[in-house]
């Protein structure tokens, strides 16, 4: 249970940042705007739809982009080159840390937890919807064996009813009649295909008037562009604007074909009009095709509209131009905005601490609320690791500012700390992020010795070998053979420390070496009672899996484990 709380944790910090927080400014931007256009009747037609496609279509190009752009500061993180421009104060509270291993109810009020599992909700749900996408895209295929389509070019009595500007429209066109199908539908990218439904036939002038709206559809490309929403849908089906602008655009997709039909006074409205009430009281074969049909709901408004509004190819262009415009700065706006932690950003944050990770002969001194932190210590390498939550601020003090203030210390700089009010050096320290690289507990740094020559060398080195250097973390970290419980069946619990009702957490420092046996165990935190010499005890006889590099090569590994001592509430529990 404990694995899987930590996962929903982790998994949520990394969904909070690369899905929640760019929906967040996505529907920030996108539902004041979707309002709009759902409230105003004076707003063209083309307009309504491309608006509506352009929010949509922003979503996952927004969500992309902010990924590749926290990549893209995460590589420039040692220059003056700002990654982000909007920032907004993150949605997650900030609260105090234990400085002990948190409960399972600590972790259920944990807001982390609870993103992971909408995070996995969000996918399964995901996954579900494109596998009926690609179910819809496989019926369609096998439907297609059982019709006969031929060139629309072969048709010559339809093509006589069809306006003559529409001719370069049907070159690469198929045509079948299915008396399965009960509305006309389009599907295809690059080899359109038309199915009309087989009662058609007897009235060739509803028949010309379908290929016609069909033919529109596959002028402007709607299979391919209604797929591409229908998957947007499906990612982000949690949303409910991603619903609604997808079911509106559909309709106003279908008034503009409408609109593109009327527009050269070939047919007569009142017929077409009449088709459209007819097909309106059947039901689509499927989503994925594009298909004449409208909800009798909406009816009305379709028909009013293609009544009164007129379509050109002018107000068509401009049209997708403020919408294109309109959606890249939507996706900019997701792209460069970046999460406050009480007035400091992730991506400021992030850049300062890969400084601190850095070794450098010349590196500045740190300052902790108010604190000089010399430079390359323990506590540097913690303030490497410390969450942005914790961080209330950073102020970076150059050359005479630094000396001015801090003298000598800082000729090569000052970087200043400060953490949020309530939230001491300890707490923070006790609640630190992992090594990058490694999903096991974070190791201490090692305690170098010096020797004679200069060199440093661990604990178990001698004068006469050069030392096996130690790694405080590495690409795969050591595996406790057997994991906790292997430990957890050789502890016994000091009589001392039971009648004295002593509980606690020992931390135990070793080194893991190549063969995966514990060396120079040492404890870093006292409990009293016998607890430590039986944690001692216990560590000593672990076995793990050695630690390797990049290269796959084993290596000496600098490792920390707690040991928790609990006592049993109820008498007859053990």
């Amino acid at each position: 249970m404990t694995l899987f709380t930590d996962f929903l944790q982790t998994f949520g910090n990394a969904t909070l940042e690369q899905i929640w927080f760019p929906l967040l400014v996505w529907s920030i931007i996108a539902v004041p705007i979707a309002a709009i256009l759902h409230h105003s009747d004076s707003i063209p037609p083309v307009f309504q739809y491309h608006g509506r496609v352009a929010l949509l279509l922003a979503l996952p190009v927004g969500v992309i982009l902010s990924y590749f752009w926290e990549l893209l500061g995460s590589s420039t993180a040692s220059t003056v080159l700002p990654t982000k421009f909007f920032v907004i104060q993150s949605p997650i509270s900030v609260t105090k840390a234990a400085a002990t291993e948190p409960s399972l109810l600590a972790k259920l009020n944990d807001p982390m937890l609870w993103m992971g599992l909408a995070g996995m909700l969000l996918m399964l749900g995901a996954a579900y919807l494109l596998l009926k996408m690609g179910s819809s895209f496989i019926q369609l295929r096998r439907m297609e064996t059982d019709l006969n389509f031929t060139p629309l070019s072969e048709h010559d009595d339809l093509l006589k009813q069809l306006p003559a500007s529409t001719e370069e429209n049907f070159q690469k066109t198929m045509l079948a009649f299915s008396s399965e199908s009960q509305i006309p539908f389009t599907y295809g990218w690059q080899r359109t295909k038309i199915v009309i439904p087989a009662y058609l036939r007897d009235d060739p002038e509803a028949l010309a008037m379908a290929v016609q709206h069909e033919l529109m559809h596959i002028k402007h490309r709607d299979y391919l562009l209604n797929g591409i929403l229908l998957a947007t849908k499906s990612l982000f089906w949690i949303h409910p604007l991603a619903h609604y602008l997808h079911n509106s655009s559909k309709e106003y997709r279908e008034i503009i074909c409408d609109a593109k039909v009327l527009s050269s006074n070939h047919f007569s409205k009142k017929k077409y009009a009449s088709l459209l009430f007819n097909l309106a009281q059947k039901r689509p074969q499927t989503n994925l095709a594009m298909s004449m049909a409208v909800d009798l709901s909406s009816l009305k408004k379709r028909i009013q509209i293609m009544s009164d509004q007129t379509l050109t190819s002018t107000s068509f262009r401009s049209s997708f131009l403020v919408a294109f415009l309109s959606a890249s700065l939507i996706v900019v706006a997701m792209g460069c905005s970046d999460m406050s932690e009480d007035g400091i950003t992730k991506t400021e944050f992030e850049q300062a601490q890969s400084k601190l990770s850095e070794k450098q002969e010349n590196a500045p001194m740190y300052v902790l609320n108010g604190e000089l932190m010399t430079g390359n210590t323990e506590n540097n390498y913690k303030l490497a690791r410390i969450k942005p939550k914790y961080i209330k601020s950073i102020s970076i003090l150059k050359n005479q500012k630094a000396i001015d203030k801090y003298g000598e210390a800082g000729k090569n700089g000052i970087i200043e700390l400060q953490l949020v009010d309530g939230v001491d050096k300890e707490t923070a320290f006790a609640d630190l992020k992992e090594d990058p690289g490694s999903n096991k507990v974070p190791p201490l740094p090692p305690e170098p010795i010096e020797v004679a020559d200069g060199q440093t060398a661990s604990k178990s080195s001698n004068k006469s070998a050069p030392p096996t250097p130690v790694h405080m973390t590495t690409k795969n970290m050591p595996e406790l053979v057997g994991g906790l419980a292997s430990l957890q069946k050789k502890i016994t619990y000091p009589e001392e420390a039971r009648k004295a009702g002593i509980e606690g957490t020992v931390s135990i420092q070793f080194i893991v070496d190549k063969e995966g046996n514990v060396e120079n165990p040492e404890v870093l935190k006292e409990v009293g009672g016998g607890l430590d010499a039986e944690a001692l005890r216990v560590v000593k006889q672990a076995n793990f899996k050695p630690g390797k590099d990049k290269d796959g090569n084993p290596v000496r590994v600098q490792y920390s484990l707690p040991i928790r001592f609990q006592l049993a509430k109820d008498k007859g529990e053990k």
